[in-house]
């Protein structure tokens, strides 16, 4: 009976949404939303075919490096490969105050962390929703942490799936 009950509560939460939504769940970053195309004030930065995903990084030269007093290092803007489209942001910061005061400002805006794991020398907290998944990383061994916002609708492109365009692209290069 018991499984029954709580399978029954599983059923209601995937059905509804609510069982892996968060509140406020952003639609994007600093006035850029998910799928759209680098603004002017962006500089391109560099292309990317690895480990952090594929994909056009970009910064804002002008950014406030900030989340309330939480200091931030740089941020980084990304892109899909191809079509271009805003699909993550990534903010580093040093040092676990910034954690800290990240830490506050994230639960207050979205609530208790869908995920925590906090042991001695790093810290992982992760939020995931319908439209975004938010990550908040910091390695005490390496005074370093990240912030993440990541699409869920909008992935990487991989060359491989865009086989024809880049044959197009190389076309005048013989």
């Amino acid at each position: 009976m018991k499984k029954v009950i709580l399978l029954s509560v599983i059923l209601i939460f995937l059905i509804t949404g609510m069982g892996f939504a968060f509140q406020n769940e952003p639609d994007g970053f600093r006035g850029l939303k998910w799928g759209d195309t680098p603004t002017e004030d962006m500089t391109f930065l560099y292309q990317s075919l690895a480990f952090l995903g594929n994909g056009n990084s970009y910064y804002r030269k002008d950014d406030k490096l900030n989340i309330g007093s939480a200091k931030l290092d740089r941020i980084f803007y990304r892109f899909t490969l191809y079509n271009y489209q805003f699909y993550k942001v990534t903010a580093t910061f040093i040092y676990k105050i910034s954690y800290d005061i990240l830490k506050i400002i994230c639960e207050g805006r979205f609530g208790k962390p869908t995920y925590m794991r906090e042991k001695k020398d790093d810290y992982l907290l992760r939020w995931s929703g319908d439209k975004a998944k938010i990550y908040l990383y910091y390695d005490s061994r390496e005074c370093i942490g990240w912030f993440i916002i990541e699409n869920m609708k909008i992935h990487s492109e991989k060359p491989e799936d865009n086989k024809q365009k880049e044959i197009e692209k190389a076309k005048e290069d013989f």
